[in-house]
């Protein structure tokens, strides 16, 4: 008998301690909510907050009831991390961002048509786009993206995707709006402009094939797994960031120098971006215009343009004239084939020899092959393949596989720049009569320049 009253005694107590366990649970709970709550309004409601300060030293009391562990391998805790506001910025906030950049900017560009707005807006994409968000999302990076997804699927992220397509979107149908405001490289060069001096016709033919030549090798080394070229060569990337190698860090303040005296010298000569906006816009649906009224062919547009893209009137041909460039254009066609094989060529063997070493494995391999037994130690990558259990034979194997693909992907890439170039060429044989001062469609970057100086713009001001 006695047994059992023990028995229900201990029954008893265990559920008034459960029961206490349990309010005190919830009692510690709604003492935290408090807490939030006055840390939230503390700053708005002083006076009134004294009979909370209970519930903080309960709250306090309730922290210190669970200290960190110690563990004995040496492992410590690490802190939490709260990033800032802006880095939780959602992917569609910036894609909506991007959307009505570029819409203001089309606005500036063909309504407005004012060169201070356009300043004024550039720099606002700038301190947004380049030192608020660093430079991140870029649609220059993005083609890296791109051509990994569409090369070897997997998918794309929906934000890349539109930063990559909508400025191509807007130049397709009113022309590179997104390099006269939108583009932070664009507009933190465009401040530089001082006295912009024209380069020769010849070096700026050459000089322009540069971007060219940059989004296919960049594309061959994203699609071989040798990284994102482009991203790495961006040279103003550790100027937005406030974080870069010094080389890097270098070479942005010296493409800032050479824009004083050359305009937009990454923008014309070596962003591989440009090269799809200028393929947009020479379609474009309504293009940058100088004036909305007829020309009076004046020239004071060609004098101020920084770039070069005005184009200046000109008359038909004669007989004689279009006979001869029909006797040229006959025979770029017959040496296209050729061009176009030679570039080709040239491209299998620089692919296999220069640009396949790029990549680990190769490196590794090339490693290996001048090191000894003795100095393999000396090697990062061959001490990195050891570790993960790879064997000299599988890294040859590797290593030819690899090079095999980037003589590949080198021989294609070769033979579409030796058919631009034969293309371009082609075109230079074909001249339509222009009336009037025009702004070009492939070279312009809507900066507006043109707009305050043209007396037909002045006199509908």
């Amino acid at each position: 008998m006695s047994k059992r009253i023990l028995t229900a005694k201990n029954a008893r107590n265990a559920e008034k301690t459960s029961r206490l366990q349990h309010y005190s649970n919830v009692f510690l709970s709604l003492s935290s909510l408090g807490s939030l709550w006055l840390n939230t309004t503390a700053l708005f409601r002083l006076k009134g907050a004294g009979w909370m300060l209970p519930l903080f030293a309960l709250t306090a009391r309730a922290e210190s009831r669970f200290p960190q562990p110690q563990f004995d391998t040496g492992h410590v805790v690490p802190k939490a991390f709260h990033p800032p506001v802006i880095a939780v910025v959602s992917e569609w906030m910036d894609v909506a961002i991007l959307l009505i950049a570029l819409g203001v900017a089309t606005w500036l560009v063909h309504r407005v048509r004012s060169r201070r707005w356009i300043v004024a807006f550039s720099i606002l994409c700038l301190v947004w786009f380049g030192f608020i968000r660093q430079g991140c999302f870029c649609p220059i990076g993005t083609i890296q993206n791109v051509a990994v997804a569409a090369w070897h699927g997997g998918g794309l992220a929906w934000g890349i995707a539109a930063f990559f397509a909508l400025p191509l979107i807007f130049s397709l149908l009113f022309g590179r709006v997104f390099c006269a405001a939108v583009c932070p490289l664009g507009a933190l060069q465009d401040l530089f402009i001082i006295r912009p001096q024209r380069v020769p016709r010849a070096w700026n033919a050459v000089l322009r094939l540069v971007p060219l030549i940059v989004l296919l090798l960049g594309v061959v080394y994203t699609l071989n797994g040798a990284g994102f070229l482009i991203c790495r060569m961006d040279p103003f990337v550790g100027l937005f960031r406030r974080s870069a190698p010094l080389p890097l860090l270098l070479v942005g303040m010296a493409v800032l120098l050479l824009g004083m005296v050359i305009a937009r010298p990454y923008c014309r000569y070596f962003c591989p971006y440009s090269v799809l906006l200028e393929w947009c816009s020479r379609l474009a649906w309504k293009p940058v215009k100088i004036t909305t009224e007829t020309c009076i062919n004046c020239r004071l547009c060609v004098g101020v343009c920084p770039v070069d893209a005005v184009e200046i009137p000109r008359e038909l041909p004669n007989e004689t004239t279009r006979a001869r460039l029909l006797h040229r254009f006959v025979k770029l066609m017959f040496i296209t084939p050729f061009v176009v094989i030679a570039f080709s060529s040239a491209g299998w063997m620089v692919g296999g020899s220069l640009l396949a070493s790029a990549h680990p494995v190769v490196k590794t391999r090339n490693a290996l092959q001048v090191s000894t037994p003795a100095t393999e130690a000396l090697y990062p990558e061959i001490e990195a393949s050891k570790k993960q259990g790879h064997t000299r034979e599988d890294i040859d194997v590797q290593a030819e596989k690899i090079t095999e693909k980037f003589r590949l992907g080198s021989a294609i890439a070769g033979g579409l720049f030796g058919l631009i170039i034969a293309m371009r060429i082609l075109g230079l044989s074909q001249l339509r009569r222009r009336a009037e001062h025009e702004a070009d469609r492939y070279n312009c970057i809507a900066c507006g320049r043109c707009y305050p100086v043209c007396p037909k713009n002045l006199d509908n001001a």
